[in-house]
C-alpha cells in the first residue's frame, strides 16, 4: 500500500488536467453556493473558482495573508475527513454584511454579533456547497459540523487543524475564490486541509488508484 508521504508526492505533482478536474468540481459547488446566497439575500451573487493551488500547509498563512482575518470553519467527516475554512478580509466581511442588509458598503464599521451571525451563515452555505460538490466527485457522503467563526491572525486560526493533520500530511488544497455581490468584487480564500486517508481518496479519484 502506498504511504501517505507518497500521496503527497502525487498531490504535489498533479498535472494540469487533474487540477482542471478539481477546479470544475469546485466551480459546480461555487455555482450552487451563489444560488443559495442569492436566495437567502435576494441579491445577485456570482462565485467562481478561477484556480486551485496545491500548497504546503505551512505556506497557507502567507498565501491567504497573515494579518487578521475572519474565518468560518467546518469540520468534515464520514467519507472525507478534514477541516474546511473560508477566509475573508475583515473589511470585506463588513462590506458583505452591508450588501446583505441593503446598505451602502462602508456603513458598518464594527464587527458585532449581527455581522458575525450573517457572515457565519454565508460561510456555512459556501462550505456546504463546496463539500457537497466534493462528495459527488468522490462518490461518498461527507458529514459537516455546525459552523464556527473566528477573528484572529491566520496562523492562530489554522493552528489546531495543522496540529491535527500536519504531522501526517504536509500538503493541502487552496482555492482562490472570486465573489461578486451586486457587481461588487470580493477576493477570498477557501481551503480544505484533509486527513491522509482522504488525501488518498482525492489522489485515487484523480489519478486512477495507487494501491
Amino acid at each position: 500500500m502506498v504511504e501517505s508521504e507518497d500521496y503527497e508526492e502525487y498531490i504535489k505533482n498533479l498535472d494540469e488536467f487533474a487540477k482542471s478536474a478539481l477546479v470544475e468540481t469546485f466551480n459546480i459547488g461555487a455555482s450552487r453556493a451563489a444560488d443559495a446566497l442569492s436566495e437567502m439575500t435576494g441579491l445577485t451573487v456570482d462565485i467562481t473558482v478561477p484556480e486551485i493551488e496545491i500548497t504546503s500547509i505551512k505556506a497557507v498563512p502567507e498565501k491567504v495573508g497573515e494579518d487578521v482575518k475572519v474565518a468560518v470553519y467546518i469540520q468534515l467527516s464520514g467519507g472525507f475527513e478534514g477541516h474546511a475554512f473560508f477566509f475573508l478580509d475583515f473589511e470585506d466581511a463588513l462590506r458583505i454584511f452591508d450588501l446583505m442588509m441593503g446598505q451602502e458598503p462602508g456603513t458598518t464599521t464594527e464587527f458585532d454579533d449581527m455581522v458575525a451571525s450573517a457572515v457565519m451563515e454565508m460561510g456555512n452555505i459556501l462550505i456546504s456547497a463546496f463539500a457537497n460538490a466534493l462528495s459527488e466527485f468522490l462518490g461518498t457522503e461527507i458529514n459537516q459540523t455546525p459552523p464556527d467563526i473566528a477573528i484572529d491572525f491566520t496562523p492562530a486560526i489554522l493552528d489546531f487543524a495543522l496540529a491535527d493533520v500536519g504531522q501526517h500530511c504536509d500538503y493541502t488544497i487552496l482555492l482562490q475564490t472570486e465573489m461578486r455581490i451586486e457587481g461588487v468584487k470580493f477576493k477570498e480564500h477557501f481551503t480544505i486541509i484533509p486527513h491522509p486517508a482522504s488525501m488518498k481518496k482525492v489522489v485515487e479519484t484523480l489519478l486512477g488508484g495507487f494501491v
